[in-house]
């Protein structure tokens, strides 16, 4: 992992690339390698909803924009009646779910999305299809990012690794009790594809977990409007998927897991 600090908006970033090419660093950390995808968070990210939508339309985007159970799906600026599914496999996506978006461009080279980070911040992924140059890579995704109005108004840039094809899920942090399978979908690059393999109920960009509470414990104030159900030891969530980690982490949570699913009984 390698931490980029005190970076301010996305444009510094594209300075700080130039800094490091130019300071003649070597290596890994000059390149994004084609096994790997990486996780980048970019902080807060000041963009008006509505207005990326409209500027989304007018770059032919597959767009599907979720207001509580309302859903909108276009195509350019033309709706459409294709299913969620259909749209979500074009190259070029914006998906809204009641005020969070995630944006995702597949290219020749290299994919991108830039979704949900928790803690009302913004994460980009980057997905390489060949060993790229890494200054290269971020100074052309940045800017089409900003091309779109998307910058970020605080960057840390916290950069994580993971191989594209593992044999093994990663691992969960240290001492946060979370279903593996959770965790692997909340760093997996595609949260869409990921979330239909494991077979987790996904809505919008939320899914359908339990969370397991301790003994007199309750579910933290910034989560209860995910709540769908609750006893004084369980609560059924459709939790956004960026805030899996974040409910977990809570000393009130035993544990965060999917619901059970009956299994057909072998004769």
């Amino acid at each position: 992992m390698v931490k980029w600090k005190s970076i301010i908006g996305l444009a510094s970033v594209l300075l700080f690339g130039f800094l490091l090419y130019g300071a003649g660093t070597t290596g890994s950390d000059t390149t994004l390698f084609s096994q790997n995808y990486y996780l980048i968070s970019i902080g807060a990210v000041n963009v008006q909803i509505s207005t990326l939508v409209q500027t989304a339309q007018s770059n032919g985007y597959a767009i599907i924009v979720r207001s509580g159970d309302e859903v909108k799906r276009y195509r350019g600026d033309k709706p459409t009646d294709e299913s969620e599914a259909t749209l979500i496999a074009c190259e070029h996506l914006l998906y809204v779910d009641d005020g969070q978006f995630l944006l995702r461009v597949n290219g020749e080279d290299y994919d991108y999305t830039v979704r949900p980070g928790g803690d009302q911040n913004y994460s980009l992924v980057i997905v390489p299809h060949r060993d790229l140059p890494l200054v290269d890579t971020l100074t052309k995704v940045m800017s089409s990012l900003q091309r779109l109005g998307i910058v970020g108004s605080e960057v840390n840039m916290e950069f994580k690794s993971f191989p594209q094809k593992a044999e093994k899920s990663p691992a969960p942090p240290e001492g946060v009790a979370i279903d593996s399978g959770l965790y692997a979908l909340q760093v997996a690059p595609d949260w869409f594809t990921a979330a239909s393999a494991a077979g987790i109920k996904r809505v919008g960009l939320r899914v359908e977990v339990i969370a397991e509470k301790l003994p007199g414990g309750q579910i933290p104030e910034e989560f209860r409007q995910y709540i769908e159900s609750e006893t004084d030891s369980l609560a059924k969530l459709l939790l956004p998927i960026s805030d899996l980690v974040a409910l977990a982490k809570s000393p009130a949570i035993g544990y965060l897991r999917p619901p059970y699913r009956p299994q057909p009984a072998v004769p």
